[in-house]
């Protein structure tokens, strides 16, 4: 994994943790709520692009522990129907789960991000289930100790 990467994610956490920090108490952050989509999604089993829409759900929970550390929990799933331009329509049902650990000065951290979206046609083409899995930890010296991001594609079913 390049550090262009992982300098990526903290700063996309730096970010998050902007963005909600209205919501904070003393001991955390608690919040559910659903946004409404619409989004071009690539299907390459396919090779065709479907526009989905639908609403996507969140969880987000912050909790702060006596010495500090912040402990986030986030998940999202969303029930999604699509169309292709041919007309066929597809479902996605996916989860995303992210969670991180870190203390005030930095050092341990823990990020970690898994997705599971899965692309369901409903006729006679090919269903598509893309994974995503990340994890990095950073030990108490500040040491990169795990670094690693998988992505998956499978396509399984029929071509017409």
């Amino acid at each position: 994994m390049n550090k262009k990467f992982n300098i990526l994610m903290i700063i996309a956490t730096i970010i998050f943790l902007i963005f909600v920090s209205d919501g904070f108490t003393k001991t955390g952050y608690h919040d559910i709520f659903t946004e409404e989509i619409n989004i071009w999604v690539y299907n390459p089993c396919e090779l065709e692009w479907v526009l989905v829409s639908g609403t996507w759900y969140f969880n987000i929970q912050l909790v702060i522990d006596s010495a500090g550390g912040q402990h986030w929990k986030y998940h999202a799933h969303h029930n999604l129907t699509g169309l292709s331009d041919d007309g066929t329509k597809y479902q996605i049902i996916s989860t995303e789960n992210k969670n991180e650990n870190i203390k005030d000065d930095g050092a341990p951290y823990e990020w970690s991000f898994i997705n599971t979206s899965p692309l369901i046609s409903q006729g006679k083409k090919s269903n598509m289930l893309f994974k995503v899995r990340n994890k990095f930890i950073v030990n108490a010296n500040g040491e990169i100790t795990v670094s690693f991001s998988e992505e998956e594609i499978v396509c399984r079913g029929e071509k017409p």
